[in-house]
């Protein structure tokens, strides 16, 4: 039987997310790529109502390109050459994502350390780092050596005191269930003396970025920034907030909805923001439907803010949304979609909260 072949390179802008970067370039190209997965679905589901056998590969290559096989072969052949395809463009760890009708279950992207060489590696990129700690199967890393890609992020290498940090960190992850966190797409914590990002136009508390539509699970917490904070509550307090908004990041990936996501935006009445907004570190409820000014960036700051005040300020955050019906329509979306991850985040999770 005859094999066809298809190849499709995904126009893929950069592979992080931050704040006021969904431009439309980049919704469009998350738009190709939900219409190629589509079509291909739609393709193996005709040609197996008249042959059983057809089957069908998708390959992703680390800088998200995808690579198509197709036929009558077997599924391991199927996938060895879309795996060729892959490796034989210049493809860097290419990898199964869908096998037919299925999601390839093994396929990931997450981070690994590596005992051998100290090291994180993250897509691809090794970063000198030294475990610390775990809490419930995050391990906290320090970062041993500055360490810069070639997108210009930086992570520089710890020299400052983080102690209380970790344990503010620590405490703050023991607040979920484990099959949460396990389901959460959480990996790993990377504490570093400072980060910077050209693409941001500010330097960060902290960052978790995305890779196409999987985070590698990890979250990179700013030293310096949070070092500046004096006042040990105000410190703590920033750090909760901190850490819960970029794990809603990691999340929203586990989701796929960290670049697009229609349902959520069409609960707003108000547009989000052209320019970047900074705002304060507390609750703001001055524009109808977001909790802070920065949840005006877009869908995911949006999301990620909320999530962030749900679980750190939840007594205040409880008297936002009673005033505010598009928030409290946003926050019931969002606690549908946390069940989806484990069914332990129900009435006495939030409940334990207060």
């Amino acid at each position: 039987m005859r094999v066809f072949v298809i190849l499709i390179l995904t126009i893929f802008i950069q592979n992080k997310l931050y704040a006021g970067n969904i431009t439309a370039e980049v919704r469009q190209s998350y738009k190709e790529r939900t219409e190629f997965v589509k079509k291909y679905i739609s393709t193996i589901k005709e040609n197996r109502e008249t042959n059983k056998k057809f089957k069908g590969s998708v390959v992703e290559s680390v800088s998200g390109r995808l690579y198509t096989r197709w036929g009558s072969l077997s599924q391991y052949e199927l996938d060895q050459k879309a795996l060729k395809d892959c490796k034989n463009d210049g493809g860097i760890d290419c990898l199964v994502r869908f096998r037919t009708l299925k999601k390839n279950p093994k396929y990931n992207r997450y981070a690994k350390y590596i005992n051998s060489k100290s090291s994180l590696k993250v897509l691809g990129e090794y970063i000198k780092s030294k475990k610390k700690t775990s809490s419930r199967g995050i391990d906290i890393l320090i970062s041993t050596e500055n360490f810069k890609n070639k997108k210009d992020f930086f992570c520089g290498q710890v020299k400052s005191n983080y102690d209380d940090i970790i344990n503010n960190l620590v405490k703050e992850i023991s607040i979920y269930p484990e099959s949460f966190l396990e389901n959460s797409g959480l990996k790993y914590v990377m504490v570093c003396e400072k980060i910077t990002d050209k693409s941001l136009g500010f330097e960060p508390g902290g960052l978790a970025p995305g890779h196409v539509d999987q985070s590698p699970g990890v979250f990179y917490l700013n030293l310096s920034v949070v070092n500046e904070i004096k006042n040990s509550k105000a410190k703590k307090n920033y750090i909760r907030l901190l850490f819960h908004h970029e794990f809603y990041h990691i999340i929203d990936s586990k989701l796929s909805l960290m670049q697009l996501d229609e349902t959520w935006e069409k609960i707003n009445k108000v547009d989000y923001s052209d320019d970047l907004i900074t705002g304060s570190s507390g609750i703001d409820t001055s524009v109808e439907g977001f909790i802070s000014g920065y949840a005006r960036n877009n869908s995911a700051e949006d999301k990620a803010e909320l999530f962030a005040f749900m679980i750190a300020q939840h007594k205040e955050f409880k008297k936002a949304i009673a005033k505010d019906e598009i928030l409290l329509k946003k926050s019931k979306l969002m606690i549908s979609r946390l069940k989806n991850i484990s069914k332990e985040i129900n009435k006495n999770f939030w409940k334990n909260l207060n």
